[in-house]
């Protein structure tokens, strides 16, 4: 399930120089340092070569196969660092991970957006949903230790030229990606986090449940019964049936959009009204006697849930 990788190899007394495997290599002055650095690439790496160390930096997914369509399993990982060896000739494997992609995409039965337009907030991070079929969950600030993508994956391959596996051809494909940037061993919970740790069974299993836990984080909108007006005894009860009925219709942008709104006009002198506003939101959209689990949030869950079991 890995794509994107940041790998640092560090420059040591007899390390051999790398700069004649790469392609269309070019070297840089810094006119106040005088240090030089080159920049080149390998088979759609981007490689820089410094006084410190190697930096490589792209999608291991797409240098092993045609595509990334199909991310890296535990072996899968193994060859493509075996074959980055071969390729740069030093052990890649003691390489330190700075960064890293980690996900798979589901066949879904809907548009990817249908989805999307249903998971709400994430703990501690905002959501962006800029365009159709791409919604992110991430820090406000300038730092960005961690995203968490989702997004139309076929889309996104079509607007790369992507070769698109045998199969996929009109599939709706909804890619759920955690990407973690920085302090991994920090962010992750582990001594250190080198290439080799990519591919061994209890370090894949920490990031698959990682993975799975703030995917259900997210708060998710339900849908209403059929038969609500039955639930109805109240005038209360009938304003609830409207309120959950109007935010089942909603994109879950509007009530985020709608919560900033209310930030920037400092409406409430006390910021934690906006979290019970919020609370309150959700326990309407999702009242017992109203609303049932979502069918299609429930194929998501299934799917996410099922992965765990081929680890």
């Amino acid at each position: 399930m890995y794509d994107k990788l940041k790998l640092l190899y560090p420059r040591m007394r007899g390390t051999p120089d790398i700069s004649g495997y790469l392609d269309k290599a070019k070297e840089q002055t810094d006119l106040k340092t005088g240090e030089v650095c080159i920049f080149g690439s390998l088979d759609g790496l981007k490689v820089s070569i410094y006084t410190g160390g190697y930096s490589i930096i792209g999608s291991l997914a797409k240098y092993l196969y045609p595509s990334n369509v199909y991310p890296l399993d535990r072996h899968s990982t193994i060859q493509a660092i075996e074959k980055l060896s071969d390729a740069l000739h030093i052990d890649m494997r003691e390489a330190k991970v700075t960064g890293l992609e980690f996900g798979t995409q589901f066949v879904m039965r809907k548009p990817v957006d249908e989805y999307l337009k249903k998971l709400g907030d994430m703990p501690k991070l905002a959501r962006y949903h800029f365009d159709v079929g791409t919604l992110y969950y991430k820090h406000k600030g300038k730092q960005q230790p961690k995203v968490f993508c989702f997004y139309d994956k076929r889309a996104d391959a079509d607007a790369k030229g992507l070769i698109m596996p045998d199969g996929f051809a009109g599939t709706n494909l909804l890619k759920y990606e955690m990407r973690l940037n920085g302090r991994l061993p920090q962010q992750i919970g582990v001594p250190e986090v080198q290439a080799s740790t990519l591919s061994e069974s209890e370090f894949y299993r920490l990031l698959v449940r990682k993975w799975q836990k703030h995917y259900f984080s997210i708060s998710k909108l339900n849908q209403l019964k059929t038969k609500v007006m039955s639930e109805i005894k109240t005038v209360s009860d009938a304003f609830d049936v409207l309120v959950a009925r109007l935010i089942s219709q909603s994109d879950q942008s509007q009530i985020t959009a709608f919560l900033e709104e209310l930030k920037d006009a400092k409406v409430f002198n006390d910021r934690k009204c906006y979290t019970r506003l919020k609370k309150k939101i959700i326990e309407v959209a999702n009242k017992a006697g109203v609303s049932i689990s979502d069918e299609d949030i429930r194929e998501l869950d299934d799917e996410i849930k099922n992965v765990g079991a081929y680890v």
